[in-house]
């Protein structure tokens, strides 16, 4: 029995032991640990501070750089360091940004927020923009480091080491400020990314990279250049603005009309100073420069998949987190008002409920390897539903704290759910990359999936004051649908099937 054991735990998980996957774990545990620091962590340390709660949110804007990281992506895909050289194309940025948050860090560690809070916002904006830098590259490494074959393991790895960081920057840093205070507790922190320039430089730089010409094809340039017409980027200038417009009015949460507006202006920039470039010839070198670095990963993307295939796979990106999303950020809140205590919270959410979501991830690689993404993604939103539902059944039960047992189990369906699901959406997201234009194309696919995501998550509070918790639960299961939708028909599709198929065998 135990020989049969160990022959099906060698055949199906030898993955999870392969050098790129161990690899990427350390990686998600860089990448993770900034963030809690920026937000979550930041905000009690804010509020022990004295801000006021107003100066607090507005604090949040913070993390704007995470979710716009895209419009800068594609200097960090194509860009060489000049010194570097020698570490490579993405261990050498890698290197400079993780640099980058150990400084911001111990920098915010020396800053009296109450003292100086527009100098503090600045550090933690510093910090921020680092360490979205620094989840650009390793996000492209990871999918540049390992075959599609492996891919799910590798997001699964990421995605561990990935909470790990999470559990390190917010339960662990709050330790540390509950003993030291909060100047020592982010010096730890900042010890503790001490681990990331660490494994950079033990790491190779990808083989796909060590081959690829950082310039683009002049010729390609070229032909695409020659295929842009005015009218064309001046329609799509009306229609950004349009929507612009459109989604600032309809989301009155001042953070989220914030994010809205920064996003919106960053891209009718782009098209302003394309139909400009379009226009002046005497500005062709410039036009070249940001059609190869920004119009190509774009062009790139359809030419490959065709928009028959696109537009779907796009519109899945945007829709695929919105129930989640939208439950998680009323999780703490509906816990307390069901009378639940704090300590069982923490007990079961922040321990219990991590275990399980990281179970949930390993799990997913494995189903990634077997049955493909696709599919994986499919279970992951069909159980996510399912939590959405039972939540809503518990919230009917109003009036005193059911049994620790009913929270325990909605808790467990939620984040083995969210387990498989993230892992499976990233390790899907990751093979739809090209390897020419990794770090751009990937970004993309995360601003897509999460301005859209966090904006409609942002107004969670309304939706509970008029309608209530039950009615609430059905509302973020029934935002799924979309995406449920979208799967099966790409599923169903041939040119879906074989297209999912020649990237597995890639």
């Amino acid at each position: 029995m135990t020989t049969a054991v160990a022959a099906w735990f060698q055949r199906h998980l030898s993955s999870y032991s392969h050098p790129a996957v161990r690899r990427v774990l350390f990686l998600g545990f860089a990448s993770g640990l900034p963030f809690p620091l920026v937000l979550m962590t930041l905000s009690a340390r804010l509020q022990q501070a004295g801000i006021e709660r107003t100066t607090i949110g507005t604090f949040s804007l913070v993390g704007l750089a995470y979710s716009l990281k895209f419009f800068w992506s594609p200097v960090v895909d194509r860009l060489r360091l000049p010194g570097l050289d020698r570490l490579g194309q993405r261990r050498s940025w890698m290197l400079l940004a993780q640099c980058g948050v150990i400084a911001g860090l111990v920098l915010m560690a020396m800053h009296d927020p109450a003292s100086d809070p527009l100098g503090f916002a600045l550090l933690a904006t510093f910090t921020a923009f680092c360490g979205a830098t620094q989840d650009i590259v390793i996000d492209a490494y990871r999918i540049e480091s390992t075959d599609a074959s492996l891919q799910g393991s590798t997001a699964a790895s990421y995605q561990v080491g990935y909470m790990l960081a999470l559990i390190c920057g917010g339960a662990g840093a709050m330790v540390a400020a509950s003993g030291y205070g909060w100047t020592i507790a982010y010096l730890i922190m900042a010890g503790c990314m001490l681990l990331a320039p660490a494994t950079c430089l033990l790491i190779p730089e990808p083989i796909a990279l060590r081959d690829r010409r950082v310039k683009v094809d002049p010729t390609l340039v070229a032909d695409t250049i020659a295929r842009m017409r005015a009218r064309s980027i001046l329609v799509a200038i009306l229609v950004t603005a349009a929507a612009g417009a459109a989604l600032h009015f309809a989301l009155p949460a001042r953070t989220s009309a914030t994010v809205i507006d920064v996003s919106v202006g960053v891209i009718l920039a782009f098209e302003l100073a394309l139909l400009l470039l379009l226009k002046a010839a005497p500005l062709r070198p410039l036009l070249e420069k940001l059609t190869g670095s920004v119009v190509l990963p774009l062009t790139d993307f359809t030419a490959r998949m065709g928009m028959r295939l696109a537009i779907p796979m796009l519109l899945l990106i945007v829709t695929y987190r919105l129930n989640y999303m939208t439950m998680g950020v009323a999780a703490n809140t509906f816990y307390l008002d069901m009378h639940y205590t704090l300590d069982q919270i923490a007990l079961v959410s922040k321990v219990y409920g991590v275990l399980l979501t990281l179970t949930g991830a390993l799990l997913a690689g494995w189903l990634v390897k077997r049955t493909g993404a696709l599919r994986t993604m499919l279970l992951g939103l069909v159980l996510l539903t399912a939590a959405n539902l039972f939540y809503g059944h518990l919230a009917t039960m109003a009036g005193r704290p059911p049994p620790l047992a009913w929270l325990a189990g909605g808790i467990s369906l939620d984040n083995v759910a969210n387990g498989i699901a993230g892992t499976a959406f990233i390790a899907w997201m990751s093979s739809l990359t090209s390897k020419d234009f990794t770090a751009t194309q990937y970004a993309l696919f995360g601003t897509l999936w999460s301005l859209p995501a966090k904006s409609i998550a942002s107004q969670w509070g309304r939706i509970v004051d008029a309608i209530g918790y039950p009615a609430f639960y059905v509302y973020t299961a029934a935002i799924g649908l979309p995406a449920l939708l979208l799967i099966l028909w790409l599923l169903r599709d041939p040119a879906a099937r074989a297209a999912e198929a020649q990237r597995g065998a890639a």
